[in-house]
């Protein structure tokens, strides 16, 4: 299971509580995905609305990177808001496959490169504005569409004589569709917390690095947020994910494990109107052939 980071969440509550923090603060976070939300999952609050009477919004850019004891992940995404109701997101992603390429190696299985790649676009659209149609408790809901590119994929099949396709793994590309509503709760502590749930249906295997299955699955999402003061925020994140590539072990390694669930612990701060800083911990899970419980993230996201 993992516990990844959920500062892009605290992000989205900031923007959303209007009178706590200037309007103009760079909240929500991205995600590694390139949207805005948590760390791993995307919130229904869009980043960096326009002003009133213009189209678009000013972009936002960000970095972040996960360490692990072998594995790691950096991503760079930008965001545009159009019409406050309306987010186009893109992001690479790069992992650093770690030791597992030494043990395909020792394992007879074949020589393949240190890392992947990933490209992500995003389409997502606010359908319910929070407290809409005269309720109070009605959520912000919005609908997204997202598609992904593993663009080592093939040469990784190609590599290892087709292993990836025996396993599960069909194709470089895959399109994921999500809902996710968001309620920011004023009356509950005496700062302001914001849930987040959603659902995710795709073919993902390892959120994309490792292809697409071809089959695809519906998984749940969320995460809670709660400001400590009005600039720091603590925040955490669970995000189901769908085991659906086989498991393979060859010269006495197990070399492909099962696909565990994430979850993260992370604080956001916000510098001042044009950026923000997260950090905090976070259990990847079986990545390929290590779990990698122990996992510290960092995020930049500056917007104009």
């Amino acid at each position: 299971m993992v516990k990844a980071v959920s500062f892009l969440v605290v992000c989205c509550a900031l923007i959303a509580v209007s009178g706590t923090v200037n309007a103009d603060v760079p909240l929500p976070l991205h995600s590694i995905e390139g949207t805005s939300g948590v760390f791993l999952t995307s919130t229904a609050y869009l980043a960096n609305p326009p002003k009133e009477g213009e189209i678009f919004g000013k972009p936002s850019f960000s970095a972040s990177a996960v360490f692990g004891s072998e594995k790691n992940v950096e991503s760079l995404a930008v965001t545009e808001n159009i019409l406050g109701k309306f987010e186009l997101g893109y992001a690479y992603e790069r992992l650093g496959l770690g030791d597992w390429p030494d043990d395909l190696k020792a394992a007879g299985v074949g020589s393949v490169s240190q890392h992947l790649g990933m490209h992500v676009f995003n389409l997502r659209a606010m359908v319910v504005e929070e407290g809409s149609y005269d309720c109070s408790w009605m959520p912000a809901i919005t609908l997204g569409t997202h598609f992904k590119w593993a663009d080592g994929q093939t040469k990784l099949d190609e590599d290892l004589g087709g292993l990836l396709d025996t396993l599960g793994s069909d194709r470089s590309y895959g399109v994921e569709f999500t809902a996710v509503a968001s309620k920011t709760i004023v009356d509950l502590l005496p700062r302001p917390i914001i849930l987040s749930a959603g659902i995710r249906n795709g073919d993902a295997i390892h959120t994309g690095f490792f292809g697409f299955a071809g089959h695809r699955e519906t998984t749940f999402e969320g995460s809670i947020i709660a400001f400590l003061t009005d600039r720091l925020a603590f925040a955490a994140e669970y995000r189901q994910k769908p085991d659906l590539m086989n498991q393979v072990e060859a010269g006495g390694k197990h070399l492909v494990k099962a696909e565990n669930d994430w979850m993260s612990l992370y604080l956001a701060y916000v510098i001042d109107e044009n950026t923000t800083i997260s950090g905090g911990y976070a259990n990847l899970g079986n990545v390929a052939n290590h779990r990698e419980d122990n996992c510290w993230g960092i995020q930049l996201k500056y917007e104009f």
